[in-house]
């Protein structure tokens, strides 16, 4: 007994100093509802989140599977690796530096990152789910800067073009991350090659956010930007990156991040696991930022009502849908968003449908009365012609939850609203 004792005690202490150095410094804790200190898990407040099309680095949610490591850029290498065989692109491994990624053609993209888990409190709601109890506000909408992933591997000799013999047989790009995980050694992910190397895709070994260098909590010094894919892609505080004729052996790539049948719980998930596609591209998803339902709004009075919509795969948003009597009658909401090319507009007839869309869109709906015991409910369609589903589909890691967003805030005859 005293032997396990002293053990846990090792662990524990073991634990603690794995966390020692935490970045505290880069967080303000005030615009965040902290989920998790060890490691550090904080969604944004859904009142902060919409007051910036482009999100501040203080305002982005903060995802994290273990400690952050502290990683000095000056020193710092990754290895970038061709694993498989093929005639056209010899197997090799190419070692590459901070001063080699800048050195390449540098891009930018404005493209919002959102965690497969935003909203898994809708599917606890259901039944028990596994995972980090998330509400509505991990989404945000960053400016990300660095060179193509495409352009890394072309510089290993992956082949440029896309009609090359290479492509004829799927393969895949694997990311791995520096510092522990809890689950696996490290934490690693995969995206096919195909979606890599299409220059549209804005795949980005990114170096910058928001026009300064990577943060620690956001993977300083590089990370993969994958727009229009789950966050679990995007993986940081890169190590590796390798070409292979498969995907991911990692636990987050094979027993994770999974949409799981019904059936599925925490006793047979192992059955379910291999059967069903690691997540890739976000799905359709809108979200009432103000008002929440501790807010109070006066009734007979105006009120401008605030949320976020977004897509995945390059898909554009085209509306957002209000109603104010649970779904029965539905209005438009004005949209305000990102054009491919780089400029904000608020304008739905300038926009190109063809042009893919990776921010997101922030929308408004005016209230000119507003009813007792109000009841708003918002949807969002995108340009696939994909929509929100009226009811929430449970599955057992609690993911990719886009039902229609409902709110029911507190009103009264005498309180002032707000616009």
């Amino acid at each position: 007994m005293a032997s396990s004792t002293l053990q846990a005690s090792k662990n524990s202490n073991s634990m603690a100093n794995a966390y020692a150095d935490e970045p505290w410094g880069d967080r303000t804790l005030s615009n965040y509802i902290v989920r998790a200190e060890h490691p550090f898990n904080a969604e944004v407040r859904l009142d902060k989140l919409v007051e910036d099309f482009v999100t501040p680095t203080d305002k982005h949610f903060r995802r994290n599977h273990g400690p952050i490591p502290n990683i000095n850029g000056a020193e710092w290498s990754m290895s970038v690796e061709i694993g498989c065989s093929a005639a056209s692109a010899k197997p090799c491994t190419k070692t590459i530096r901070l001063e080699d990624l800048v050195s390449l053609r540098q891009f930018e993209v404005v493209a919002v990152l959102e965690c497969a888990g935003n909203r898994r409190d809708g599917l606890k709601a259901i039944k028990p789910v596994n995972g980090v109890i998330w509400g509505p506000g991990t989404a945000s909408n960053s400016r990300w800067g660095g060179c193509r992933l495409r352009d890394v591997l072309v510089a290993a000799g992956v082949p440029s073009n896309l009609c090359d013999p290479f492509y004829e047989t799927p393969r895949h790009v694997e990311f791995a991350a520096y510092g522990e995980a809890s689950d696996d050694v490290h934490y690693a992910s995969s995206i096919s090659l195909e979606w890599v190397m299409n220059p549209l895709n804005m795949v980005l070994v990114a170096t910058e956010m928001n026009g300064k260098p990577l943060c620690r909590d956001h993977g300083y010094p590089a990370r993969i930007v994958a727009p229009g894919l789950i966050g679990a892609r995007w993986v940081k505080w890169l190590k590796y990156i390798r070409v292979q004729d498969k995907e991911s052996d990692n636990f987050y790539q094979k027993r994770d991040y999974k949409i799981l049948p019904p059936m599925a719980n925490g006793g047979n998930c192992e059955e379910f696991w291999p059967q069903f596609p690691a997540l890739m591209e976000l799905n359709i998803q809108g979200v009432i930022c103000r008002p929440t339902a501790e807010e109070r709004l006066c009734v007979d009075k105006p009120y401008l009502v605030r949320g976020y919509a977004l897509s995945g795969g390059g898909r554009a948003v085209d509306r957002v849908e209000i109603s104010l009597d649970d779904g029965n009658t539905w209005d438009l909401a004005s949209l305000y968003t990102m054009h491919a090319k780089g400029k904000e507009s608020d304008n739905q007839s300038q926009r190109d449908w063809a042009e893919k869309q990776w921010s997101w869109v922030l929308w408004s709906y005016r209230i000119d009365n507003v009813p007792a015991n109000c009841n708003i409910a918002c949807r969002a369609w995108d340009s696939g012609g994909n929509k929100q589903p009226s009811a929430a589909v449970w599955n057992y890691r609690g993911v990719m939850n886009n039902a229609v967003f409902r709110v029911q805030p507190q009103t009264t005859s005498s309180a002032h609203s707000r616009l």
